[in-house]
């Protein structure tokens, strides 16, 4: 009897840790994709205007408003025309705008169906692409919108666009909120406000290279960017007079000694004056923006396309005036003289654009060199050239 009392006892035991095994073992929880992680990271972008389906007028600029977000912020925002760059804006800021509203303007060249694509950047972290289609026709198209109406989407960048009078004075409007400084440089604390997109402006002087714009406002005279990324101009600007500026620099205080108790200073001796020791300037080439993969379109003998270059210097020195050329190599090479800056101030950064023309496919290497003829002294010669690759073909 007791044996069977036993027998009970361990079977009870065994259906009892079987019961507690049905459930099996624990399952890991479920990772998140890679992919789905990138994506929640991603800018994104939207075009305001025009609307799907526009249509449009050979040789007419026509202006694409864009707002693009991001959460550390939106570096640069690109347009492209059935697939070729056309247009580059970049943040005035190096680190980027949290959010961001522009007008990125494409000419049509020639009749036809066009895909406007729109991509927004984190440096080098792109934003899914939007696009449009816009129907570009002679004269006689029937249009439905056009860059210049009321309705807010306009050629002057977005909405609440203004009027620009067609009387020939300089103007420029701002497409993006847009610094308006004391001095024509970015080095100094001298913002004085900051203009919304925009803002029509009367320009009353210029800097000889049209790197800054001297403009008259309800917030007094002073100077904006002259970057066409940020600024768009109207009117006759060819007369405007060429302001010589010196940019003031702050005069140290010679430190004050404390002098001995009832001791007379000596005749006609000057306090001693504090000369700082002058450093050097450090241009180099932080980037070259153009589309790697360019298109000759069908019927076409050869393409412009825009080329963005970032040129910063990275010594503790102002740089005076130096050159910057851009080199298509081939067979004989071409040069463009991209710019001539007046000069660039310590950690200050300059954008630049050149159109470039591509007449044949092929692989083609570019070379950007800052100050080629090495006449600014620099913390270091070796990084004032920068290059890329591109590769052209024929649309089929």
């Amino acid at each position: 009897m007791r044996q069977i009392k036993w027998i009970i006892c361990l079977l009870s035991m065994s259906l009892l840790l079987s019961a507690c095994n049905l459930g099996g073992p624990a399952q890991p929880e479920e990772e998140i994709p890679a992919e789905d992680l990138d994506t929640a990271s991603q800018p994104t972008v939207t075009i305001l205007s025009p609307s799907d389906g526009s249509n449009f007028v050979v040789d007419e600029e026509i202006p694409v408003s864009v707002s693009a977000t991001d959460a550390i912020g939106v570096t640069r925002v690109q347009l492209f025309a059935n697939g070729s760059l056309v247009r580059t804006v970049s943040s005035e800021f190096s680190e980027g705008e949290v959010s961001y509203e522009g007008v990125l303007n494409f000419t049509p060249r020639s009749e036809g169906e066009f895909t406007l694509r729109v991509i927004a950047f984190r440096d080098s972290i792109s934003s899914p692409p939007i696009q449009i289609t816009v129907n570009v026709g002679d004269e006689d198209i029937t249009v439905t919108q056009r860059p210049d109406d009321n309705t807010g989407n306009g050629s002057n960048g977005g909405n609440n666009a203004p009027v620009i009078p067609n009387d020939g004075v300089c103007r420029a409007l701002t497409l993006v909120g847009l610094n308006f400084r004391a001095q024509p440089t970015t080095t100094r604390d001298n913002v004085i406000t900051t203009f919304a997109q925009n803002t029509l402006l009367t320009i009353v002087g210029r800097l000889g290279d049209n790197s800054w714009w001297q403009v008259n406002s309800s917030s007094g005279i002073g100077w904006i960017s002259g970057n066409t990324a940020f600024v768009s101009l109207s009117g006759n600007c060819s007369n405007v007079p060429i302001q010589t500026v010196v940019l003031n620099t702050p005069t140290p205080f010679p430190t004050s000694t404390p002098l001995p108790t009832n001791t007379p200073l000596p005749t006609n001796t000057p306090l001693p004056t504090n000369t700082p020791i002058p450093g050097n300037p450090d241009l180099t080439v932080r980037s070259i923006s153009i589309d790697e993969n360019i298109v000759i379109p069908s019927g076409e003998t050869e393409v412009e396309i825009e080329v963005i270059i970032t040129v910063k210097n990275d010594g503790d020195e102002e740089s005076p005036q130096f050159d910057v050329e851009l080199i298509v190599e081939g067979d004989p090479d071409v040069v463009y003289d991209v710019a001539s800056v007046g000069n660039l101030g310590a950690g200050a950064i300059i954008t630049l654009d050149v159109d470039v023309t591509f007449d044949a496919p092929g692989e083609y290497d570019i070379q950007v060199n800052v100050d080629p003829e090495n006449e600014v002294a620099e913390g270091g010669e070796f990084n004032n050239r920068g290059d890329v690759t591109v590769t052209v073909t024929n649309e089929e």
